[in-house]
């Protein structure tokens, strides 16, 4: 597991020790139970290779974890925290009140479901986890309520997405959490620091609402930001049935309707990508499952399958993607 992740962030004190890693279906659902909330699991495609981490910044709790597998988890509805969660590699989809999300590295989702939620944590997905206390967000809450600068009836979504520029914002926090653990006996964190850094985070969630335009379809209002997400989902489908094949980015302003230009922009606003780096991206991505999933498999035959023609660009992209060489993930040759 690098220390580095694609995102920016020094995770190495985080990862540093294990709190434990397991080749266990049932052991592995067992400890992260407990370690997290009670949940439902179900183990599809892939060798389960669970580790899990964690680490504690005064009420807050940080985490990153890999199943190896792809999995679909169903916890019991929280009501102790707010969790925000980004794949560090691979991706992730989320269901929860009707709203449905996919995550890709670098993405955040926020998660404060009361009702059950559905995650699938696809092969070889690797996520940086973080709990914040219902109880900060409260009192946060009633701060901002009484100085003017919060809706008294403000209730967060269930699930949402961060945009790009709140996605950013919110890594530098992480970042100054994650500077902490190194902290020592000698040098410890000072108190009032721990306590601005610890309610920097539910004060992030109350004054970066969603965007509008970040929103998945299902909580989208506007007629014409349905029909642009309609039309996103659309190219989003055009591309994963395609992925071996040479599309070119008028094919797919042409499917969607729309101007090069437009599809630019709408892609650059959901994705914080252009079109073709989100084609690029998915077919790396199905690349990383068939290595994960086979183990005699020709890499160079799987790249070539997904339309990489030029090898040394593919190990390129694919390194600064997931942090690795295509052949450090599978056993193929």
């Amino acid at each position: 597991m690098a220390g580095l992740s694609g995102a920016g962030l020094d995770l190495s004190q985080l990862c540093r020790t294990p709190v434990f890693t397991s080749r266990s279906r049932q052991e592995s659902h067992r400890l992260l139970a407990r370690e997290l909330v009670e949940h439902d699991l179900s183990w599809r495609t892939g060798n389960v290779d669970t580790a899990f981490f964690r680490a504690e910044v005064g009420r807050c709790q940080l985490f990153v974890l890999r199943y190896g597998a792809e999995v679909e988890v169903r916890p019991r509805p929280f009501t102790d925290f707010v969790l925000m969660q980004m794949p560090l590699r691979g991706r992730a989809s989320i269901e929860c009140d009707g709203v449905a999300l996919e995550l890709e590295a670098g993405q955040v989702a926020v998660l404060s479901a009361n009702h059950q939620a559905r995650l699938v944590w696809h092969t070889g997905c690797e996520q940086l986890l973080l709990k914040v206390p219902r109880s900060l967000l409260r009192l946060m809450q009633e701060r901002l309520v009484d100085e003017g600068g919060l809706a008294p009836d403000f209730v967060l979504p269930a699930a949402y997405r961060l945009d790009t520029g709140q996605a950013r914002g919110w890594l530098r926090l992480v970042d100054d959490l994650l500077e902490q653990l190194g902290a020592s006996e000698a040098a410890p964190v000072h108190a009032h620091w721990l306590r601005h850094l610890e309610e920097s985070l539910p004060l992030f969630l109350l004054t970066h609402p969603p965007q509008v335009d970040a929103l998945p379809l299902a909580v989208v209002e506007s007629p014409a930001q349905r029909q642009a997400l309609r039309q996103l989902h659309k190219i989003e489908g055009l591309m994963r049935s395609h992925l071996g094949e040479a599309l070119s980015l008028g094919e797919l302003a042409a499917a969607a309707g729309m101007s090069v230009r437009s599809l630019n922009t709408l892609c650059q606003r959901c994705y914080g990508q252009t079109p073709m780096e989100r084609l690029r991206n998915l077919r790396l991505e199905s690349v990383r499952e068939r290595l994960l999933g086979g183990r005699d498999l020709s890499i160079t035959a799987v790249a070539l399958e997904h339309g990489f023609g030029h090898l040394g660009r593919f190990a390129r992209y694919y390194r600064e993607r997931f942090g690795e060489l295509p052949h450090q993930t599978g056993c193929g040759k």
